[in-house]
């Protein structure tokens, strides 16, 4: 069954509202929701101690600031104690996972970036008491082992399978996977794949969302979520057209 589209596509903060305040940082999520999100994207990994990590990068290298006293390293050989050390920009400090489930007033779309954190992250979701914010969170990833890590893990908690491009076997993939939804790039989103994906019972949860062009794209192609770096550019860009 097609599912009946929403007369206004949720607005999802990519790495929190990205384009005004360091990416992935606890900082950019708070200005995510005072900016119109009602959802929060965030990357996680695995440090070398298992703890799960916010950054999208498989290293510190780029993210952190020129005056952290550690400056490079790849996520998964260091330890959570290790990465405490990296300062980001505007001082801002490497987030768990846990503290951004723990603080968020708004469910997240957390992408697993390495298929082994699926576990881990499925863990930290069942263990959510149910009035959090967060237990009704997506998780949304590229390597289909991660989703079914969390479907395993954590039954009730939907995934969005990450794509480039929508095809017949992506979208085979995400209804095999028992997927609520299929992420595909906004660039080279159409409307016939658009209108495969909804009558595939799918949400389209396209990314990332930063200029005109692409959420004219987004807009008459139906999506049901809106990934951008500015949430509060998409909120009153909407506001405008309703």
């Amino acid at each position: 069954m097609t599912p009946k589209r929403p007369a206004r596509p949720a607005i999802v903060g990519h790495r929190g509202a990205s384009a005004h305040a360091p990416e992935n940082t606890l900082a950019a999520f708070r200005r995510a929701i005072e900016d119109g999100a009602q959802l929060l994207e965030c990357d996680v990994h695995l440090s070398a101690d298992d703890e799960v990590v916010v950054m999208h990068d498989e290293t510190i290298d780029r993210t952190a600031a020129a005056d952290s006293p550690r400056r490079s390293g790849a996520i998964g050989e260091l330890t959570r104690a290790e990465l405490d050390t990296v300062l980001l920009e505007d001082g801002e400090k490497v987030p768990s996972l846990a503290e951004l489930l723990e603080t968020t007033t708004v469910p997240l779309f957390i992408e697993v970036k390495v298929a082994g954190a699926g576990e881990a992250v499925a863990g930290q979701l069942a263990a959510l008491p149910e009035d959090s914010p967060a237990k009704v969170s997506t998780v949304i990833s590229f390597h289909a082992e991660a989703l079914e890590a969390i479907r395993r893990g954590s039954p009730g908690t939907p995934v969005s399978y990450l794509v480039e491009q929508i095809t017949a076997q992506t979208i085979r993939t995400a209804k095999d996977l028992g997927a609520a939804g299929i992420g595909p790039a906004i660039d080279g989103l159409a409307l016939r794949a658009a209108r495969a994906v909804h009558e595939a019972g799918l949400r389209l949860n396209p990314w990332t969302v930063n200029t005109a062009a692409q959420l004219e794209v987004a807009l008459a192609c139906g999506v049901d979520t809106i990934t951008t770096d500015d949430p509060a550019w998409v909120q009153r860009e909407l506001d405008v057209r309703s």
